[in-house]
């Protein structure tokens, strides 16, 4: 019975949001908002779990001796040092805002510059003219970076004016992004949003029971 509950509670919260999204009426937005204001009210104890989970998790690794144990402690000490700073003085405090500003971004725009590389890589790897696909990929990537990057611009708008084919380019890029690269962006998204109306079904129905930590039994 106990991990019934949560099954029971998912797939009334499930339907009842599903009914108010295609209610336009008072009473049906009225049971949105306070739902919606619940949600709010249990954020909080959501984000106490993650953290502590979190805590967990890393405690663990430093009593194993896992690979990297050392940077848990890193983990560790960034937790304390802004919750003891923003939780009494508020985000609003010239400490709390100079450890955002100068560790937190700048190691953020790290890790995605690290992206570019990687992104680069893979690119390099699904590039190579193989085959007829891959030579069409080849060349559609060539005329949409070109009219994107500033050195494109540069190239056809400066060194190669003289050029007939400088305005080609930009051009291109942008039939290419307005007509197949669009076309292909909404069928994704299309393939997408069935994919998480099927899982959502799924999950109202109980069928998939992951999110238990049990498995699907």
């Amino acid at each position: 019975m106990k991990r019934q509950v949560p099954l029971i509670l998912c797939f009334l919260f499930g339907v009842v949001m599903i009914l108010t999204e295609f209610s336009p009426h008072a009473a049906s937005q009225s049971v949105y908002n306070e739902i919606v204001n619940w949600t709010l009210i249990v954020w909080p104890f959501a984000t106490v779990l993650a953290v502590a989970t979190l805590v967990q998790t890393h405690w663990a690794r430093i009593q194993r001796r896992s690979e990297h144990w050392q940077y848990s402690y890193v983990v560790f000490a960034g937790i304390i040092v802004m919750a003891a700073i923003g939780v009494p003085f508020g985000m609003k405090h010239p400490a709390f805002e100079w450890l955002f500003n100068n560790v937190q971004v700048p190691m953020g725009a790290t890790m995605f510059s690290l992206l570019a590389f990687f992104i680069a890589s893979a690119a390099f790897r699904a590039f190579r003219a193989r085959n007829t696909e891959a030579t069409l990929l080849l060349v559609t990537a060539l005329i949409v970076m070109m009219g994107n990057v500033p050195v494109g611009d540069l190239v056809w708008n400066e060194v190669m004016a003289w050029s007939p084919w400088s305005d080609k380019v930009s051009e291109a890029r942008q039939w290419i992004l307005d007509n197949p690269n669009l076309s292909a962006r909404r069928g994704i998204i299309l393939g997408i949003s069935l994919g998480g109306i099927s899982q959502s079904i799924r999950i109202i129905l109980g069928i998939e029971r992951s999110y238990l930590s049990g498995g699907d039994a």
